[in-house]
């Protein structure tokens, strides 16, 4: 069903955009249903050629596919909102309309493709009576949603990586989606992962698109990189901070915080790994700090108000209960097309300290 309704919504998405362009240069009409519908199916190309196991041959089709969904989605934007400004101030000519859309689409998807590669470096101080017993400050490397697969890059892996070592951090924890299909390509990456420095550990959990990838393969790779998936469970790191694990609701081994915080005492600060930003209310009191991901920051404008649509939480640090707080990723890669517009990716840096 999704499928469908994701090809339908696709189709019509494309139709639209036709329509603008053929009203804008009827004479040039059947060259727009070429291009468009050409581009159009070379994800559907893609994905058949991956089942069949031809994954060198669909490569680029998939980076032609993805990179048409993304620039499609910002044309589209453009269009609706100029066919609203249309409608509600004056009439453009319809071939005014489209230089428009066409000139503000090339520029707003060469920014998306610089943006996507021009990740940042935030760092957050968190603070905790818990804590009081430190002489210093443990630093914490987050690391999201890098959607490792068809569409990645081994040179911005290795800027990722490097970055994050730079930090010198305690502990670096990944937040799900590490993998996103192709995994029998993916050794290369693994090797490059397996250089993440932390002396207290590495340690992930499980987002949907492992899921989709082949769930036991992918956690394969993720523990050959070196990482410890917590799947419902969680682990003392040291006297002070203890590391919780939820699986994601996709995995058929479902979500069960409930066994993942089992036991655990309020003395130790305990940071809960959990792909989505959703809080259960059964949790109130029984963790200090939850980092997610998912929701890449809506990845490309203004498809970030379907996001908050789906989840309360915003981007950034905020607060879920008293003394419980959530830091929410914009995630370290991208889904699907490498474009990322005014949601720039990011490598957490967490301090967590004394009060």
């Amino acid at each position: 069903m999704f499928i469908i309704i994701f090809t339908l919504v696709l189709g019509l998405i494309n139709f639209y955009l036709f329509r603008t362009a053929a009203v804008a240069y009827p004479s040039l009409s059947v060259f727009f249903a070429t291009s468009i519908l050409l581009l159009f199916a070379s994800l559907f190309v893609a994905v058949i050629l991956e089942r069949r196991g031809k994954l060198a041959a669909s490569l680029p089709f998939s980076w032609i596919g993805y990179t048409w969904l993304g620039i499609s989605g910002i044309a589209f934007s453009l269009t609706a909102a100029t066919d609203l400004l249309q409608f509600a101030l004056t009439q453009l000519d319809n071939r005014l309309q489209f230089q428009i859309v066409l000139a503000l689409t090339f520029i707003l998807s060469l920014w998306s493709a610089f943006e996507a590669r021009r990740f940042r470096i935030r760092k957050i101080k968190i603070t905790s009576p818990k804590l009081a017993a430190l002489e210093r400050p443990i630093r914490v490397a987050q690391i999201s949603d890098l959607h490792l697969g068809d569409s990645s890059s081994l040179a911005h892996t290795r800027k990722v990586v490097a970055a994050v070592n730079a930090q010198k951090p305690d502990l670096v924890v990944s937040t799900g989606d590490l993998f996103d299909g192709y995994l029998s390509l993916m050794a290369p990456f693994v090797d490059v992962l397996r250089e993440l420095d932390a002396p207290l550990g590495k340690f992930a959990v499980s987002g949907n698109h492992e899921v989709y990838a082949g769930l036991d393969e992918a956690l394969s790779l993720t523990e050959l990189a070196g990482f410890t998936v917590l799947r419902n469970t969680h682990q003392a790191l040291t006297a002070q901070l203890t590391v919780a694990g939820v699986e994601d609701p996709a995995s058929s081994l479902k979500p069960d915080e409930a066994t993942a915080l089992q036991t655990l005492s309020n003395f130790p600060f305990i940071l809960l790994l959990k792909h989505r930003p959703a809080f259960d209310s059964e949790s109130r009191g029984k963790f200090d700090l939850q980092l997610s991901g998912h929701t890449h920051g809506g990845q490309i404008a203004p498809f970030h108000f379907l996001i908050k649509l789906a989840y309360k939480a915003k981007p950034g640090l905020s607060q879920l209960a008293p003394d419980q707080h959530l830091y929410l990723s914009r995630g370290t890669g991208a889904w699907g097309p490498q474009l990322r517009l005014f949601a720039p990716p990011e490598v957490t840096i967490l301090d967590l300290s004394p009060e």
